[in-house]
């Protein structure tokens, strides 16, 4: 939409004035006097209109326009040192920014979202007495080793490490939160204690795989001769993983179920090609074995 110049809507109103009868615009000129300053009819008579009642009431004929200039504000420069001198407890949020920068709040946020200012989570870090430095580095060297054929200091491998955690898990939340039907019966949770819910350890050892490892033949740079290295296996097929479950599956169940157990244990497989038949002669043998 055009914006006409005070001095367009004035040559508009005598273009009119100079082609009406009796206070009324001939017929066509107000197409005419729309074309020739390339806006709408509708703003045409707009002006008309406005300069015709002036006339009625016996004022002086003002056709201005009555849109307020909109004049860009000059937008605040961040000071960054100002900002720096600012005291950090007094830079926790935007709110308490702006009002030591004396500014207003969008001001701080649009300063962030141009990447002038930025926010930073801050988290607490362990403060480690001299005693604790020193066990944290006299860990690190000691799985530090000297490469003979590199002649350099490497990690060592850990092939033989294994990491040992455990995760405390709450049996239950103090308070939950649940969406129910209008009417529904809400549920009704209990326990002896807020303060000492019953909680459940979950216990991981993670290691190196050993499994398929082989001796490496040659020296090369990244390890020598005799070095056991984890070799990948091409095509997985119903030979390599009847010797999964014959040779590591099974045993690991039976040293670690509990032996007062007498119901029957299942191994579930799917219909994946390299699956073996249950009815396998030596698989019932395996798994039927006590020793």
């Amino acid at each position: 939409m055009k914006n006409l110049t005070n001095l367009e809507r004035s040559k508009i109103n005598e273009n009119l004035l100079r082609n009406s009868t009796n206070g009324k615009p001939n017929y066509g000129a107000i197409n005419e006097v729309a074309a020739k300053f390339s806006v709408s009819r509708k703003t045409v008579s707009r002006i008309w209109k406005d300069a015709q009642t002036q006339r009625s009431r016996n004022k002086i004929v003002n056709v201005n326009s009555k849109r307020k200039d909109n004049k860009k504000t000059k937008r605040k420069v961040l000071d960054e040192d100002k900002l720096k001198s600012i005291e950090l407890q007094k830079r926790t949020t935007q709110h308490s920014v702006a009002e030591s920068m004396g500014v207003s709040r969008s001001t701080i946020s649009r300063w962030a979202q141009s990447k002038q200012i930025r926010s930073h989570t801050n988290a607490l870090k362990p403060g480690l007495t001299d005693k604790n430095t020193l066990a944290r580095l006299t860990f690190c060297l000691q799985h530090l080793e000297y490469h003979a054929l590199t002649k350099r200091i490497v990690f060592k491998d850990q092939n033989y490490v294994i990491h040992l955690d455990e995760k405390w898990f709450a049996k239950t939340k103090a308070s939950t939160r649940f969406y129910l039907r209008l009417g529904e019966v809400e549920p009704h949770r209990c326990v002896q204690s807020k303060n000492f819910i019953e909680k459940v350890m979950f216990m991981c050892a993670v290691g190196r795989p050993v499994y398929g490892s082989i001796p490496a033949k040659r020296n090369s740079k990244n390890r020598v001769a005799g070095t056991l290295e984890t070799k990948c296996i091409e095509s997985i097929n119903k030979q390599v993983t009847k010797d999964m479950i014959l040779n590591c599956v099974l045993p690991a169940i039976k040293a670690k179920w509990p032996t007062n157990q007498s119901r029957h244990i299942i191994i579930q497989q799917d219909n994946a090609r390299p699956h073996f038949n249950n009815n396998d002669p030596d698989f019932k043998k395996a798994a039927t074995d006590d020793g």
